[in-house]
């Protein structure tokens, strides 16, 4: 892996060619309280595990009003079961936000419990402190090909 993270100040050097796009996330500020924090990712992020460094965060006191999640180019999951999670780092597949393998795998557009993308565990309440962001997969033995492309868009009202 050409990351490193050794400094203890929280940031990350890259060693070496880029031969893709590193996960590029970002909030929108929007007029009044809603607002919406976006990640692109594609499988080679999260098999390079580049959200580990704890850049993206949900601040304190949000509370996840949907998700909006677009496959642009559909993943090759293997496994049995594969799921890709976003939420709470370290405990992705249980707060935040889930992708079966049939979603994961088919380019289209998915809005939360519409459409089977649900809110989980404490993405499901109003968060109580700064929650760092990560993706990652869970299931029995889950792997992903480095291909791959999403969009996930979540909208949170900051309620203190």
């Amino acid at each position: 892996m050409a990351f490193e993270s050794n400094s203890g100040l929280g940031s990350r050097n890259f060693y070496g060619p880029r031969s893709a796009k590193e996960g590029i996330e970002g909030g929108i500020k929007t007029e009044g309280s809603v607002q919406e924090l976006s990640l692109k990712f594609t499988g080679a992020n999260i098999n390079d595990d580049v959200f580990s460094a704890n850049l993206v965060q949900l601040p304190a006191g949000a509370r996840i009003l949907d998700a909006v999640v677009r496959i642009d180019e559909v993943f090759v999951l293997g496994g049995t079961s594969p799921v890709i999670n976003i939420g709470t780092d370290g405990s992705e597949s249980t707060n935040g936000i889930s992708i079966d393998e049939t979603r994961g795998e088919a380019s289209a557009t998915y809005v939360d419990a519409d459409t089977g993308i649900a809110i989980n565990g404490t993405w499901a309440a109003t968060l109580a402190a700064d929650t760092e962001v990560s993706v990652a997969l869970s299931g029995t033995s889950p792997t992903v090909g480095a291909g791959g492309s999403a969009i996930v868009t979540i909208r949170y009202i900051k309620m203190v």
